[in-house]
């Protein structure tokens, strides 16, 4: 891939938090739809929306978890998480949906050295 074909899109929003982890899947699905080489990389609280057997959040919120589970159709088949933002949050993989990729700091630190663009939720 080069650099200028790649958006990373660096997810720190928690399932529940209000409406952006909706908004950045959401540019996730558009770069993928429109062609583009899209890379998910989830930090901080955004480490929540990867794990499994989530439920709605307040009345008139969806699970965030079915849009994530179709990623894989748009060509998203790995989904980035810092080993440490997991370990701290006390989720392991076992935790995590299938395709979750545990990354290092240095991994991390390739990522975003590869990106062409790089938005932020």
């Amino acid at each position: 891939m080069s650099q200028s074909d790649t958006l990373l899109i660096v997810i720190r929003s928690a399932p529940h938090d209000g409406i952006r982890l909706r908004e950045s899947l959401d540019a996730l699905l558009v770069g993928a739809a429109f062609g583009q080489s899209v890379v998910a990389l989830f930090m901080g609280q955004g480490a929540f929306a990867l794990k499994t057997g989530q439920s709605p959040g307040a009345p008139g919120q969806k699970s965030t978890l079915p849009m994530i589970d179709m990623l894989e159709m748009y060509d998203i088949e790995t989904l980035y998480l810092p080993e440490e933002d997991a370990t701290c949050r006390g989720l392991g993989a076992d935790d995590l949906v299938a395709n979750t990729r545990l990354v290092d700091a240095g991994e991390v630190q390739g990522l975003f050295r590869d990106a062409g663009r790089i938005l932020t939720f």
